[in-house]
């Protein structure tokens, strides 16, 4: 119901070889600025190490919640377990809520995610995809990801019109939904990036409101540092460009011909 107060649980599967990892410290201070936005973050969290565990909950005490990862898998297992135990949380409440996801490395996603709900109320949204800024995409993020995703973002969009999907950013990554339509997330058994967004094709075929929402996003200079000029993050943002082509892609292209049939 527009206008109703949204409940927000943001949870994000986690794996850090050391506290020295360059992500570990990414997402400690993506944990600290949970706690300043007084946001709820769920990690489910398969790292070696206990004092991982203990650094990400310290950094973003009293809002952050490490589990250990209990389902078997990679990334996109530790997703569904994450939704699945948020989900479980959140249904026993009778107020309506909204369940988002992100990698944790992206640490200026939080102070967004508060306006992104206030959107997904006043628009009557189910599922809402933040859209990054042309200008700060550019600038903050490696040049080669810049352009790689620019192009699924078209693609994706020309046969998201064939469905009637509006433009959305695809490739950035966060997305979030009313937790009503959990069973999209928790039903997919994908594993990389299309665990995010075949569900949302999927939702929006059964008539999910899907938005976009704007966001002045700044990508951390250390992952910019690491990556760009890099042949194997290269071969990485090709190896996805062909990932999504065959799975976000197709699903697209099987329900627009079962719409002809």
């Amino acid at each position: 119901m527009a206008g109703k107060k949204l409940d927000l649980v943001v949870v994000a599967p986690t794996f850090y070889p050391s506290v020295d990892d360059l992500r570990y410290l990414l997402g400690a201070e993506a944990c600290r600025q949970a706690a300043e936005q007084k946001i709820s973050l769920l990690l489910i969290d398969a790292s070696p190490l206990e004092q991982v565990k203990h650094g990400l909950e310290d950094a973003g005490k009293p809002f952050v919640r490490v589990v250990q990862q209990k389902w078997e898998g990679k990334k996109g297992v530790a997703l569904r377990e994450a939704i699945h135990v948020a989900f479980k949380e959140l249904s026993k409440s009778e107020d309506d809520s909204v369940i988002a996801f992100m990698e944790l490395e992206k640490v200026d996603m939080f102070r967004h995610w508060n306006p992104l709900v206030q959107h997904m109320v006043d628009t009557n949204s189910d599922v809402t995809v933040p859209r990054r800024a042309d200008a700060s995409f550019r600038t903050t993020y490696p040049i080669e990801q810049y352009f790689s995703e620019n192009f699924v973002n078209l693609y994706l969009d020309s046969l998201g019109r064939e469905i009637g999907l509006a433009p959305i950013d695809w490739t950035m990554g966060p997305v979030a939904f009313r937790s009503k339509f959990a069973n999209h997330w928790l039903e997919y058994e994908g594993d990389l990036w299309d665990v995010q967004l075949v569900p949302l094709v999927n939702a929006h075929s059964i008539g999910a409101k899907v938005s976009s929402f704007k966001v002045d996003y700044q990508h951390p200079p250390t992952m910019k540092e690491q990556e760009e000029g890099s042949a194997l993050w290269g071969e990485k943002r090709l190896y996805q460009i062909n990932v999504l082509k065959d799975t976000v892609g197709a699903r697209m292209k099987k329900i627009a011909q079962q719409a002809k049939n």
